[in-house]
């Protein structure tokens, strides 16, 4: 059978992230009691109880039917509204679709805009689905590696060089996982200067922005015409589970989006689109959202203590945004091994920095989600094995369960 599979399927790796949470949900499954995730990249509250109320009581009236393809028109009232006054994006009901989470929504920019031959710039290290999206569409990358001296700020000298008539799209998503680096609005606006003179467009993935800790929130699309933006639920409302993102873009796009869209999910759930309305409108909802940024400031402050205390990892940059830390460690090994090992030995769950590009090896993303004394059991854990015991009884073993090319994923 596999000679049936199209090569552009079959030359996808499999996901990193996604590796390691199946990996880590199986294991637990199994009856392993202590596992601990410090991989995943979605929050460990449950979904506010007013938002499920209204997705039950919508399911309770009949919101059972298809709803318009762009999304619930209430919906994208409430989202023009938000981008007005969030974000100063002036955007009518017309220019937003609401979509089957924001990966989709990059998915669905990627087919509508790319083609053979094509070529994104990627702003490394870059979350994991960018490439495989590009991949998908016939388009290769361009990646531009960022340092951690600089605190993983894009260089703009690195990217004027990259920069040609071939760049159909710069990816921006800040803040950046897998860094939490929150990049600067000179940083951005140049970009997007750049873009727009070499006629490409911008996609500013904005799905963290709700979560940033130092600074504020800049959204390119205030400012310029050439910028899609991305957005959802997941993140600033604990609605992983729900599948809602939503993109903004000119009506020339948006209009492309709308016809795969069409010819692909047809629409949102109709009933997860009242919770979406009631997480945007409600005084609750944000006053909820407000306490989960609270908590996982103290939850960030305490990664960061405990890897500065650490003999074996390396926090260079500190994060400044979303809900990740992304040191650097000792060991002279793989990153896909080394998390790996952390899983089956320890039980900690991690991702490999490798996924994330090459500049994010000798890395591994560790999400302070978790409840701070399982954020601390996990770093424990980790310090014991990076001490050297659980290494020298690790290297009995060379498999390993996750792939070291970059990869779709969370």
């Amino acid at each position: 059978m596999e000679r049936l599979i199209a090569h552009k399927v079959a030359a996808l790796s499999e996901s990193a992230t996604e590796t390691v949470d199946n990996l880590y949900k199986g294991m637990k499954q199994s009856g392993i009691k202590d596992m601990i995730s410090l991989g995943a990249g979605e929050p460990s509250f449950d979904t506010p109880c007013n938002i499920k109320q209204a997705a039950c009581a919508a399911l309770r009236e009949g919101k059972t039917k298809y709803e318009p393809t762009a999304g619930d028109y209430r919906l994208r009232e409430a989202i023009c509204t938000k981008l007005r006054e969030e974000n100063g994006i002036d955007a009518g009901i017309e220019d937003v679709i609401v979509t089957v989470g924001a990966k989709f929504a990059v998915f669905l920019a990627f087919q509508t805009l790319l083609s053979p031959g094509d070529r994104v710039l990627l702003l490394d290290p870059a979350w994991v689905t960018y490439e495989p999206a590009a991949q998908l569409s016939g388009a290769t990358v361009v990646r531009i590696a960022s340092c951690v001296t600089t605190g993983f700020q894009p260089e703009l000298t690195k990217i004027r060089g990259a920069m040609e008539s071939s760049i159909k799209l710069v990816v921006l998503n800040s803040p950046c996982n897998p860094t939490g680096a929150v990049f600067t609005v000179g940083t951005i606006r140049s970009i997007c200067e750049m873009a727009e003179e070499y006629g490409a467009l911008v996609l500013s993935d904005e799905i963290y922005e709700h979560l940033i800790y130092e600074g504020k929130h800049y959204s390119p699309a205030s400012e310029f015409d050439n910028v899609i933006t991305v957005n959802g639920f997941s993140k600033s409302h604990a609605m992983t589970g729900w599948r809602l993102g939503y993109i903004t873009a000119a009506p020339e796009v948006v209009q492309g989006m709308l016809k795969i869209t069409q010819h692909s999910t047809s629409c949102v759930t109709s009933f997860a689109q009242a919770g979406a309305i009631e997480a945007l409108v409600s005084e609750t909802s944000r006053e909820a959202a407000k306490a989960m940024l609270d908590e996982y400031s103290d939850r960030r402050r305490l990664m960061i203590k405990l890897i500065e205390e650490s003999d074996y990892l390396d926090l260079g940059a500190v994060p400044t945004g979303a809900f990740y830390c992304f040191p650097s460690y000792s060991c002279a090994k793989p990153s896909a091994l080394l998390a790996q090992e952390l899983l089956q030995a320890v039980h900690v769950a991690t991702v490999p920095g490798a996924a994330f590009g090459d500049c994010g090896e000798g890395h591994l993303r560790l999400s302070y989600t978790a409840a701070e004394e399982e954020i601390v059991d996990a770093m424990r854990r980790m310090e014991h094995y990076l001490s050297g015991e659980g290494l020298r009884m690790a290297d009995e073993s060379t498999s390993t369960g996750f792939s070291r090319t970059r990869t779709a994923g969370k």
